[in-house]
């Protein structure tokens, strides 16, 4: 099934124009950091969970830490 196509005839829009430098001060820096650092933990978080739900046991510990 083909997905619908869309047609934008006209398209209106505002622009504001600001100094990009002004809008990364320390505290929005620093809660962009943590929401990076967060995502990338969920994401190390999905990854062990895939991996233990795939993961067909039993095997030697030499072997169990190759797949960390």
């Amino acid at each position: 099934m083909a997905p619908p196509q869309i047609r934008i005839r006209e398209v209106t829009g505002t622009m504001r124009v600001v100094d990009g430098d002004s809008l990364l001060t320390p505290p929005i820096l620093e809660r962009i950091v943590a929401a990076v650092m967060a995502a990338m933990e969920g994401e190390q978080r999905d990854r062990e969970a895939r991996r233990r739900d795939t993961h067909i046991g039993g095997g030697c510990d030499a072997c169990e830490e190759k797949h960390k």
